[in-house]
């Protein structure tokens, strides 16, 4: 199982159905968008993590603001996601790419780009609380100085590569990853052991 079903399993029927609603789509629609998403939003995270400064401010960000209570209400999270820390997220991780993203993801799922804007917003603190809980949990598991870029590379190209979606320019623009889309390399054998030990396979 992949990063992407795992959090849509975490959003559930209810949350996905209030995410649809807040954005004007349907839920099959915004359950595709997120599937594009969340592998380009942990490309962007790998690329930024490259350097030493991105990555312990990325890990400092999960330490200080993101402990994993934002999945224990969900529902009540998108209800007030304009409120919330989405569009600081996307700022830092997309920069000046964040426009041409949520346009190339609106032109792979048919939603306006408006919709792929609002819905990145509630995806990445989601996305964030995730990877502050599992860095609670397994801190010696990757998620370190010198293993976060290469397993936020793993996360993305395994959601990658559970999609039909063709992300291979956009994950271009957020600047290459691993395993990325198209892609039928494995793993390596790090990566591999990190996803493993991540999600308990």
């Amino acid at each position: 199982m992949n990063i992407t079903q795992i959090l849509m399993d975490q959003i559930g029927e209810g949350g996905l159905s209030a995410m649809a609603n807040k954005v004007g789509a349907d839920k099959q629609q915004t359950a595709k968008a997120m599937e594009g998403i969340l592998p380009t939003l942990l490309g962007a995270m790998s690329t930024n993590t490259q350097s030493s400064n991105g990555a312990s401010g990325l890990l400092g960000a999960l330490d200080r603001d993101h402990d994993g209570s934002i999945l224990d209400d969900i529902g009540g999270f998108i209800g007030h996601s304009d409120q919330g820390p989405g569009d600081g997220i996307l700022k830092h991780v997309l920069g000046d790419n964040r426009s041409s993203i949520e346009n190339g993801l609106s032109n792979r799922t048919g939603m306006q780009s408006d919709q792929i804007g609002n819905l990145m917003k509630m995806a990445a603190p989601i996305l964030m609380g995730y990877l502050g809980k599992q860095r609670r949990q397994t801190e010696s598991n990757g998620f370190d100085l010198g293993g976060i870029s290469s397993m936020l590379g793993g996360l993305a190209g395994e959601a990658d590569r559970g999609t039909d979606l063709d992300l291979g320019d956009i994950m271009n623009t957020v600047g290459g990853l691993l395993g990325g889309s198209g892609s039928s390399g494995q793993k390596s054998g790090g990566i591999g052991g990190m996803l493993g030990k991540l999600f308990g396979g």
